[in-house]
C-alpha cells in the first residue's frame, strides 16, 4: 500500500506547494485546488477500503495500523506544540488547531512547523491563520466539542465550514443557504467588539427566514430533502421518511436499490411525505411547516450555539414575538 500510494501523496504535496507560489486571483489556483482535492479523495478511499470486509486488497490489520500510526503522530505533534508554548485548542485525525499570544501571521508558525516535521518525520503545512474559529459542542455534553464540526474565518476572509447542515447532502437548499448567510454575517467580525453586532445580524437573518417559512413563501423545490436508503426496503423494520418516500416510488414502478438517493418533501396529513421524483405537484400550503421550522432551528443552532444560544431558546422564540440575545464569554478569538 505505501508503494502504491506514495506517488499520489507526493504529487498532492507538490501541487499544494505550487499553489503557494500563486496569488489567490491567479487563473491556475482553482484548477490546482481541484486536482489536489481529487488526489486527496483517492487517498481517503484507499484508506477506507483497507477496512472494508469485501475489499479484494483490504485487511483490517492494515487499517488498524494506519489508524494507530496516525494517532501516535498526532500526539507527537501536540507535544511539540505544547513544548513551544502553544495552547492546543483542538485536534482531529491529521489536523491541529493551536493558539499563542501575538502569533497571528503565517511566519509566526514557521519554527513550530519545522519542529513538528522533525519530530514526526512527516511534512505538514499551515492551512491558514484564523481570524476566529468556533468548535461546536456535543449535544450529549456541551463541555465537549464534536470532533469534526466547526466553522471559522481565515484572516483572508475565506470561510471554512465542516460538519454543519450546509455541508450535508440531505439538507434542503433553502435551509443551507440561510445557514451560510448567517455564517457570512458572523464572518464580518474582526474584533470582539464587532462580534456582538454580527451575532445580532445573524440572528435577525434567522428571524426573517423563520417568518418567511411560516408564511409559506418558500418554494417546495427549495425544501426538497435528499435522503437515502442504505438497504433493500424489505429489510427496514422502522419506516423512516426516506423509506416511506422510496416505497411510494416502488409502488409507482420505479426501481429502488440499496444506496440510492431518495428525494422527498414533508407534507401535512397523509401521506406525510411525497416522493419528489414522482412528479406530483406540491403546493406551498400543503408542506408541513412545523417539520421545516424544526430543521431551520437546528441549522441556526449550529451557528449560534457557540455563543450560548441553545436550541431551546430558538424554539421558544419561534413561538413568541422576539428575543434579546446576550453574548456569553465562550467565543474563541485567535
Amino acid at each position: 500500500m505505501p508503494l502504491t500510494l506514495k506517488p499520489l501523496y507526493e504529487k498532492r504535496v507538490a501541487i499544494k506547494q505550487k499553489l503557494r507560489t500563486y496569488p489567490e486571483n491567479h487563473p491556475m489556483v482553482a484548477t490546482l485546488k481541484e486536482r489536489a482535492q481529487a488526489l486527496k479523495w483517492l487517498l481517503v478511499v484507499c484508506f477506507g477500503f483497507l477496512g472494508y470486509k469485501n475489499a479484494r486488497y483490504g485487511r483490517i490489520e492494515a487499517h488498524e495500523a494506519v489508524t494507530r500510526g496516525g494517532r501516535e503522530v498526532l500526539l507527537r505533534a501536540k507535544d511539540v506544540a505544547e513544548e513551544e508554548g502553544y495552547e492546543v485548542l483542538h485536534m482531529y485525525v491529521d489536523a491541529l488547531w493551536v493558539k499563542k499570544k501575538d502569533c497571528n501571521k503565517p511566519e509566526h508558525f514557521t519554527e513550530l512547523i519545522k519542529k513538528i516535521n522533525h519530530r514526526t518525520g512527516l511534512t505538514i503545512n499551515l492551512d491558514g491563520v484564523y481570524r476566529w474559529v468556533a468548535f461546536l459542542p456535543s449535544k450529549v455534553d456541551p463541555r465537549i466539542p464534536v470532533a469534526n464540526r466547526y466553522f471559522g474565518v481565515f484572516q483572508s476572509g475565506e470561510i471554512k465550514v465542516r460538519g454543519l447542515e450546509a455541508r450535508r447532502r440531505d439538507t434542503p437548499l433553502w435551509i443551507a443557504s440561510v445557514q451560510k448567510e448567517m455564517i457570512r454575517l458572523l464572518g464580518q467580525a474582526r474584533t470582539k467588539n464587532e462580534l456582538e453586532d454580527c451575532i445580532q445580524e445573524a440572528f435577525n437573518h434567522y428571524q426573517q427566514a423563520l417568518q418567511t417559512l411560516k408564511a409559506g413563501m418558500v418554494l417546495p423545490e427549495q425544501l426538497v430533502i435528499n435522503g437515502k436508503v442504505s438497504y433493500a426496503l424489505e429489510a427496514y423494520k422502522a419506516s423512516t421518511a426516506s423509506v416511506r418516500a422510496a416505497r411510494q416510488m416502488q409502488a409507482a414502478g420505479m426501481p429502488v436499490k440499496p444506496g440510492m438517493r431518495v428525494r422527498f418533501v414533508y407534507t401535512r396529513g397523509e401521506p406525510d411525505v411525497v416522493a419528489w421524483d414522482l412528479g406530483s405537484k406540491v403546493e406551498p400550503g400543503n408542506l408541513d411547516s412545523d417539520k421545516y421550522v424544526e430543521l431551520l432551528i437546528r441549522a441556526a443552532c449550529s451557528v449560534l450555539s457557540p455563543f450560548g444560544v441553545s436550541v431551546d431558546i430558538l424554539r421558544e422564540w419561534s413561538l413568541s414575538d422576539g428575543l434579546q440575545l446576550h453574548l456569553p464569554a465562550t467565543f474563541i478569538m485567535t
